[in-house]
């Protein structure tokens, strides 16, 4: 798309007047030095036939009762799953709320934003419309830099033995293709936040939330780390580098019904000088291997200092469980990339899941 050509927004509603309000409203208004361009459907019929044709629309506006009183429904699930068109936002505006109540109809369908006619203004209406083209215009840059072509120059470390799973090279592109998967739902699990919800919605939208962001955060855990990689050492909080960690994980673990916890001996001081981003790294992947262990088992991660190194452990009960050795696999080869800095390695331990330590600047 040109970087000077229209945003297309498909209005769907059977009410000549919306279409006349909505013109109104976006007259003369401009996204990012770019115009706005109204395209009108009185049915559902309309809609989808300009929906197959043009396959750029950006945002869609849809009425929920028309020819039925679902259509509009009928049209998120046209999209979604006929088209399979997961990049256009879509947006909800109704003046029969009890036809498609805001809760249900968040949870049980495809949609980014929901709007009641009845208390819609103009600057609402204006602010869900930009919100949805800055989520497009997200998406669409994610997939263009996905598509660009890359040199890639592997070398013996990158490369893995034809029995070797994971092969870290495909670990990392893999990734990458999550990561245009995961970024919307995150950005769309963080715009919910947003709003105010009944506390059953809001519970729901928080656990979305949280699931979202640990996806991603494990998502990385497939990328190639090199001794290259950038890890200044600086003086890092112990406990909120734990808080975070933690935090991750409160869905999971409620759902689960387990629960983690983290202690830290007197004699580490509240800072270390380490690198946040990698001791993150670290911790997350250690804790997963200790999940992988002994899944569904409350844990404590427990950090000390021995001989000038940090001392690492996760305890748990230990028990025989099905392990995914793919996932596992992953997570050592993580750790050993990651140990190439701070002269990290694992320790062995009889009373924990997961001991490691690394050496203090």
């Amino acid at each position: 798309m040109s970087a000077t050509a229209p945003w297309k927004v498909l209005v769907v509603d059977d009410d000549e007047g919306i279409h006349s309000i909505t013109r109104m409203v976006f007259r003369g208004y401009q996204f990012e030095s770019r115009p706005i361009e109204l395209i009108n459907a009185l049915s559902g019929a309309q809609a989808r036939a300009v929906l197959a044709e043009q396959t750029d629309i950006a945002v869609a506006i849809l009425d929920v009762v028309m020819e039925t009183d679902s259509e509009g429904l009928d049209l998120v699930n046209f999209i979604r799953q006929q088209l399979n068109n997961q990049d256009l936002r879509i947006i909800l505006r109704t003046g029969h709320p009890g036809f498609a109540p805001e809760a249900e109809v968040i949870i049980q369908y495809d949609i980014n934003d929901y709007l009641g006619k009845a208390e819609l203004s103009a600057s609402r209406l204006i602010t869900s419309v930009v919100v949805a083209l800055r989520s497009y215009r997200d998406i669409q840059s994610v997939k263009a830099k996905s598509q660009q072509p890359q040199i890639k120059s592997i070398d013996t470390a990158d490369q893995c033995p034809t029995d070797a799973i994971p092969c870290r090279a495909i670990l990392t592109q893999v990734s990458a293709y999550f990561e245009q998967k995961i970024q919307p739902m995150v950005a769309d699990s963080q715009r919910l936040l947003q709003f105010q919800h009944k506390p059953m919605l809001a519970d729901l939208v928080a656990t979305l939330n949280n699931r979202t962001e640990q996806l991603q955060q494990l998502n990385l855990l497939l990328q190639a780390e090199t001794i290259a990689t950038v890890y200044e050492p600086q003086q890092t909080l112990l406990a909120e580098i734990l808080d975070n960690l933690l935090r991750q994980y409160t869905a999971q673990a409620r759902q689960e019904n387990w629960i983690i916890d983290y202690q830290i001996d007197p004699q580490l001081t509240e800072t270390i000088n380490l690198s946040a981003s990698w001791l993150s790294s670290v911790l997350l992947t250690l804790l997963e291997l200790a999940i992988c262990r002994a899944p569904l088992t409350d844990l404590s991660i427990n950090l000390g200092l021995s001989d000038q190194r940090l001392c690492i452990e996760i305890v748990g009960e230990s028990r025989e469980c099905q392990t995914n050795l793919s996932w596992n696999q992953c997570l050592d080869s993580k750790l050993e990339q990651l140990s190439q800095l701070y002269q990290g390695r694992l320790e062995n331990s009889i009373n924990s899941l997961v001991s490691y330590s690394c050496q203090l600047p």
